[in-house]
């Protein structure tokens, strides 16, 4: 009988989960702070990620000390019931074209599926998304301050499982994301543009 409990349990678990199995919820206590608000990177979350039975945030942080250092690195690894959901990273690195920087930030990506549809969603083209990627090239540092020119601030968000959201949907909520974070990485990155 035991047997045949667990069988049904298992075919039900496929389609609609068995009883007495917990789904986590995603806090905005949680989330890292890498992410910006907390609370609208939590609701995104939730948007885009599947359901787990738990949620873990791993916030990785190279703060830039000065306006001079050329080294501003905060990425964010979230993880759900072992595996690897989400990744957000951020870059301090050269001012550069809009097409230079797309195919600079396509290669970042663990997946290639996941940047072979990106397109602009504005107007100046140094931001980019898909339905499993999304990404912003802002200006950060002015020429001058650091020897090199100008330097921007480079911040994606690549979904490596996503959840049952539409691509629209998706692609949408990675773009909050990546607007959320990139609002956070201007300030903590000691930017004056």
């Amino acid at each position: 009988m035991l047997r045949s409990a667990s069988l049904v349990c298992a075919v039900l678990l496929t389609f609609v989960g068995c009883a007495g199995e917990d789904k986590s919820e995603i806090k905005a206590d949680e989330v890292c702070p890498s992410l910006g608000s907390s609370s609208n990177a939590a609701e995104a979350l939730r948007k885009v990620l599947p359901e787990e039975s738990s949620y873990s945030f791993e916030d990785d942080v190279k703060p830039r000390a000065a306006v001079t250092d050329t080294v501003y690195e905060p990425s964010c690894f979230v993880s759900g019931s072992g595996k690897q959901l989400l990744v957000a990273k951020s870059l301090l690195m050269r001012d550069e074209s809009a097409a230079s920087w797309t195919r600079w930030v396509k290669g970042t990506a663990a997946n290639n599926a996941s940047v072979a549809s990106l397109t602009p969603f504005t107007d100046d083209k140094k931001a980019v998304a898909s339905s499993r990627f999304a990404a912003i090239f802002m200006p950060c540092t002015s020429a001058g301050k650091v020897p090199g020119g100008q330097y921007n601030v480079s911040v994606s968000v690549e979904l490596k499982q996503a959840g049952s959201t539409s691509d629209t949907a998706a692609r949408d909520e990675l773009i909050k994301l990546v607007k959320h974070a990139a609002s956070y990485s201007h300030g903590k990155a000691k930017c004056d543009m």
